[in-house]
C-alpha cells in the first residue's frame, strides 16, 4: 500500500511473504520465560532502539538487545545515561539467538520507518512468544493486539513505556 501511495503501479509489485524454518518452532527445552524484553536486530537509528532504551528507563523493565551495528556505542551510553535496565548482547544467531527469543517475556520492535514482514517477528511466533511492535509498516498487520502481541505507537517512549508494564 505504501509503494502505490508512493506511486508505484499495483500490476507491477508482487507479495512474497518471510518464512521462517518450521525446525525453530521447538521452543528449546532448557529455555524457561525470563524476566526480560528482547529486542533483536540491527542496531541503527530507524529500529527505535534509542526509544526502547528510554521507555526501559521509564518503566523500570529489563531489556536485552542482541545484534550489532552503527549505533552500538551511542546506544550503551544512553542506557549507561538514562539508568535503563539493559543488557547488550552482541550479535547472536542460529540457536543461541532462538534460545534469546524463546526465554523473553515478549519480543520488541520498536522500529520507526517502515518495515515489512520481520523475520525477528515471524521467529518470535514461531518459538510461542507475543511481540510488542509499533504502529508503522507492516508491523501492526501481523500483530493482533491483545492476542500476540501489543502495539505501541512509533517514537514515544512513554508509550511503549506503558505498554511494556502491561506484559
Amino acid at each position: 500500500a505504501k509503494l502505490m501511495e508512493w506511486g508505484w503501479p499495483e500490476e507491477q509489485l508482487v507479495y512474497i511473504p518471510n518464512f521462517v524454518e518450521q525446525a525453530i518452532s521447538e521452543r528449546p527445552a532448557t529455555v524457561d520465560e525470563g524476566d526480560y524484553f528482547l529486542f533483536a536486530g540491527r542496531l541503527a537509528p530507524e529500529k527505535g532502539i534509542a526509544t526502547l532504551i528510554k521507555a526501559a528507563a521509564l518503566s523500570g523493565r529489563r531489556v536485552h538487545i542482541a545484534g550489532t551495528g552503527p549505533d552500538d556505542v551511542p546506544l550503551r551510553a544512553l542506557a549507561k545515561q538514562v539508568g535503563a535496565n539493559v543488557e547488550f548482547l552482541g550479535y547472536l544467531s542460529g540457536q543461541a539467538l532462538h534460545e534469546a527469543i524463546a526465554g523473553a517475556k515478549a519480543l520488541v520492535l520498536p522500529s520507526e520507518w517502515y518495515e515489512n514482514a520481520p523475520v525477528s517477528l515471524l521467529e518470535a511466533y514461531a518459538l510461542g512468544r507475543p511481540v510488542i511492535g509499533t504502529d508503522i509498516g507492516g508491523i501492526p498487520e501481523l500483530i493482533q493486539n491483545g492476542k500476540t502481541g501489543l502495539i505501541a505507537k512509533p517514537f514515544n517512549p512513554e508509550h511503549l513505556a506503558h505498554v511494556l508494564t502491561m506484559m
